[in-house]
């Protein structure tokens, strides 16, 4: 993609969560915190190299001072702004339908494949009004960036994160039929028969929205190609070419890609040597002691895993008592959308299971288990440095940066144990150990495995792993969904000209 592309565009990034959130310190006085989650942290870099907006819900009352204190613009930061944000403000009972009753869990378990299809989902009354909840605040996206358009003295590219907006597209194209717009889905698309749990309905509007963007991204090509067999299944009227990923409906064509997210490699090992990284890595020494270090950091969602995880290491001391007091297993876990019960019991049930390792095994002088449930990067960071096992066992990702992050800077020619339902399985499988995450025996052998292993096999795997990383890094993410953007601006500039071109000749 050409720099000069850029020159007279205007970014507009959309998604449920921004970059950012205020609060009231305990001063009252309102400080700025940078958002949680992989979504942010890809896209940063590239909307404060181009000084763009991202429009993202108001989470709380602060949001919304400082979206009507600035005028649907908030500066980031509020001093000499790199970019900016512009809040949606909607009821909060809307906003709490929209998003977990709809968006979390439905969307998000039926992309996961997560539902038990003998009890739920269920389609009843609730979940229809919650879906009317979706749909409002999907306008209430798609108006205030039809307002930036229409504000915009710049030639606007709309880029659109993940399935809580899956019908602003079709709402915008209403308005702006010819404006550029791309869309990347940061979870799993599933396949035709489990997308189909969703009321028909639902299913035709969705897949008719996101089939207005000009570009539909997934991490990996078993997503796309869910989708692609989904859209032959439920939108006959559709024409979809399997090689080139072009889906040609109701006249427009939308072009399906892959895009492997990964990391800036610069800035997380800048970061890894920084003084608080450092200062960290003393805690980690004193927590770790004299053993091999086993770790894993994760949201506490049910997708990653966790308590089989747990189980596997369970076996792993039974099967192999000789690494007792020899290994120290370190969860850095947070608690993940705990307004929905399902989450609040597996987060119980975490602590339950650890208690219970703990209390099984653990002698005057050891513990098997330090489970640390707060936030803190730096203490991550310090233990991706330091790892002998790094354990990436999830159900199913979207990707797992986790994997890629703690490959690019370990220290100690650590192992990675890596699940085969891991979106990065694709590109780490020849520098990791792969387990099927649902076999605990394989995975406590996988462990064992790890930790026997010679220096230089381990050394051979970290080589292949970071060299992946190197062939598809965050820029890469980037500029290839712009590259895409850019072929259709030009395909249109062709078929403008071509008209006129033939006007000429006669």
């Amino acid at each position: 993609m050409s720099s000069e592309f850029l020159l007279d565009k205007e970014i507009i990034v959309a998604s449920n969560r921004g970059p950012v959130v205020f609060n009231r310190n305990n001063e009252k006085e309102i400080e700025l915190i940078r958002g949680a989650g992989g979504i942010v942290g890809s896209m940063i870099p590239f909307l404060k190299e181009t000084h763009g907006t991202w429009v993202s819900s108001a989470i709380g009352e602060c949001d919304h001072y400082m979206n009507d204190k600035y005028h649907d613009k908030v500066p980031v930061p509020l001093e000499n702004p790199e970019y900016y944000v512009q809040f949606i403000k909607s009821e909060e009972e809307v906003y709490n339908q929209f998003n977990g009753k709809f968006a979390n869990p439905l969307l998000w378990f039926i992309h996961h494949s997560m539902w038990n299809p003998p009890y739920s989902p269920c389609a009843d009354e609730e979940l229809h009004q919650a879906w009317e909840s979706y749909k409002h605040v999907n306008s209430l996206f798609a108006e205030a960036i039809s307002e930036d358009i229409h504000r915009s003295e710049k030639t606007p590219i709309i880029m659109l994160q993940d399935y809580h907006i899956y019908l602003t597209p079709k709402m915008i194209r209403k308005e702006y039929p010819d404006v550029l717009m791309s869309q990347f889905v940061h979870i799993p698309f599933p396949s035709p028969e489990i997308f189909q749990q969703l009321p028909n309905h639902m299913q035709t509007e969705i897949l008719g929205s996101v089939l207005t963007n000009n570009v539909l991204g997934f991490h990996i090509p078993r997503y796309m190609n869910n989708f692609l067999q989904t859209v032959k299944l439920i939108l006959p009227d559709a024409t979809v070419d399997d090689l080139s990923g072009d889906i040609l409906y109701k006249g427009q064509v939308c072009h399906v890609k892959t895009y492997p997210i990964s990391i800036n490699l610069e800035t997380i090992q800048k970061h890894a040597q920084s003084p608080n990284v450092l200062s960290k890595q003393e805690e980690v020494d004193k927590i770790v002691g004299n053993c091999k270090l086993i770790y894993r950091t994760d949201r506490a969602d049910l997708s990653k895993n966790i308590i089989r995880g747990f189980q596997a290491y369970d076996i792993f001391l039974k099967k192999f008592p000789e690494w007792r007091e020899k290994v120290k297993f370190v969860a850095t876990l947070m608690p993940s959308r705990q307004d929905i019960k399902i989450y609040r019991e597996y987060t119980d049930n975490i602590r339950d299971i650890v208690k219970e390792i703990n209390q099984k095994y653990a002698t005057p002088n050891w513990e098997p288990i330090k489970y640390i449930c707060k936030g803190d990067y730096d203490l991550v960071i310090a233990l991706l440095k330091r790892y002998d096992v790094l354990m990436v066992n999830p159900i199913l990702d979207g990707m797992n940066i986790v994997a890629k992050e703690g490959t690019a800077i370990n220290e100690n020619n650590g192992a990675l144990v890596l699940s085969t339902g891991a979106g990065c399985y694709e590109e780490l499988k020849n520098g990791a150990i792969c387990i099927n995450p649902y076999d605990l025996r394989q995975t406590s052998e996988a462990i064992d495995m790890a930790l026997m292993m010679d220096g230089e096999s381990k050394t051979q795997m970290l080589i292949n792993a970071r060299e992946a990383i190197k062939k598809n890094d965050l820029n890469k993410w980037t500029s290839s969904q712009l590259k895409d953007i850019e072929s259709v601006l030009l395909e249109k500039q062709n078929l403008q000209r071509e008209p006129e071109e033939g006007v000429r000749m006669n």
